[in-house]
């Protein structure tokens, strides 16, 4: 190892040391003096220190496989996965004291949206006034709510609050917070890891507190001797839960969106961390391989999906969609599904491409006219090149 690195490696412990002084403040990158997360130890002085000498010694170790794991693949939450967000209210103008990347704490007299959510309570969208209007500023609030609505429960659990922003700086989580800056999102967008950048910073808000100095997360950080990414180990009692996380999740629960090389990587830089998550009880094995995960109950078995539309179902795979009619489904991952209508036979679609299906029986597609105020059930036959009305 260089004299360079040993001397960065030095510095990173000794900063590590101070905080480990200061405990218990937070080393959130944002807080304030109210309404901060805290994190509450009682591990004594004598274990954190020896804990710290230990992860400078990994440090001392060779290059993490990743230099930030929001890199790794674009694909592990994607805009075709299901949605927890129901809708956008709004909620006027008021004061909000925000954090902005470009200036600090600022009271802005912003516009106000609330969000909610099929499985937890509202979150209050605060939207800087410096998108001139109302109009504008929803678009916004509408842009990110239902990415929001993607990310597991838990990592939502804390949120109640979202700040947006201009300007092309880095997303923020904390405080009960998620905080946007719309520049570095459009770059996001482009590199396909909106979701994954959100999945990092909503780990922030609702599992660093408790736990990022865990003596069980502390001992895996050392077992494993070694850090997933170079974020990581540059940043280990503050990074290391969300870029740990990210990869995690797509070990266990998006395994066929990941190559076999990414995910041998994952096992054997971190056994013991994917060990910790796995012992912990936060409800992700119901994202598994389901196509109808958010969908709104609107009583009397009857549900809404926002990419389905309304429909009937009981305890069995029989559905009575209002503009199809009755129909046996069979989901075939958490994305896409095959229906079997009684008289189209066996037909094909996702989340991303319905009311588009493919007729198996004609080897093509059709387009299905979607009007519930309308008696009438018709498709378009690409294949023919009209309107067949059932």
């Amino acid at each position: 190892m260089s004299k360079n690195k040993k001397f960065i490696a030095l510095v990173n412990f000794q900063n590590m040391y101070f905080v480990l002084k200061l405990l218990p403040m937070s080393d959130c990158p944002y807080h304030t003096e109210s309404g901060r997360n805290t994190h509450r130890f009682s591990t004594n002085f004598i274990f954190l220190s020896s804990v710290l000498v230990q992860l400078f010694t990994i440090q001392l170790l060779g290059s993490p496989p990743y230099s930030g794991t929001i890199f790794v693949d674009p694909d592990i939450l994607t805009e075709d996965d299901p949605t927890y967000f129901q809708g956008l209210e709004d909620a006027g103008q008021a004061s909000r004291t925000m954090y902005d990347r470009r200036s600090g704490w600022v009271s802005e007299n912003a516009f106000l949206f609330n969000a909610s959510f099929s499985d937890l309570p509202d979150v209050e969208i605060q939207v800087n006034p410096e998108f001139g209007n109302v109009d504008a500023a929803r678009l916004e609030a509408e842009k990110y709510a239902p990415v929001i609505g993607r990310l597991p429960k838990c990592l939502r659990e804390d949120v109640e609050t979202v700040w947006i922003h201009k300007g092309v700086y880095g997303f923020g989580g904390g405080n009960n917070n998620l905080l946007i800056h719309t520049g570095q999102a459009d770059e996001y967008v482009a590199s396909g890891i909106l979701e994954e950048t959100f999945i990092h910073e909503a780990c922030h808000t609702s599992l660093d507190a408790e736990h990022a100095f865990a003596e069980e997360w502390l001992a895996a950080q050392i077992a494993d001797d070694a850090f997933i990414s170079s974020y990581a180990r540059e940043n280990p009692t503050r990074e290391d839960i969300a870029e740990s996380f990210l990869l995690y999740y797509a070990l266990r629960y998006r395994a066929e969106r990941i190559s076999e090389s990414v995910a041998e990587v994952i096992q054997e830089t971190m056994p013991n961390r994917i060990a910790y998550f796995d012992s912990l009880d936060l409800g992700l094995e119901d994202l598994e391989d389901d196509i109808w995960n958010g969908a709104l109950d609107l009583g009397n078995s009857w549900k809404w999906l926002d990419w389905f539309g309304t429909y009937y179902q009981e305890s069995s795979n029989w559905i009575y969609l209002l503009d199809i009619g009755w129909f046996y489904s069979q989901a075939t991952s958490s994305t896409s599904i095959w229906f079997w209508h009684e008289e189209l036979g066996w037909l094909w679609t996702s989340r991303s491409v319905f009311p588009r299906l493919y007729l198996y029986s004609a080897s093509n597609w059709i387009y299905w006219h979607m009007d519930s105020g309308s008696y009438l059930r018709y498709y378009y036959d690409f294949g023919s090149g009209g309107w067949v009305e059932l």
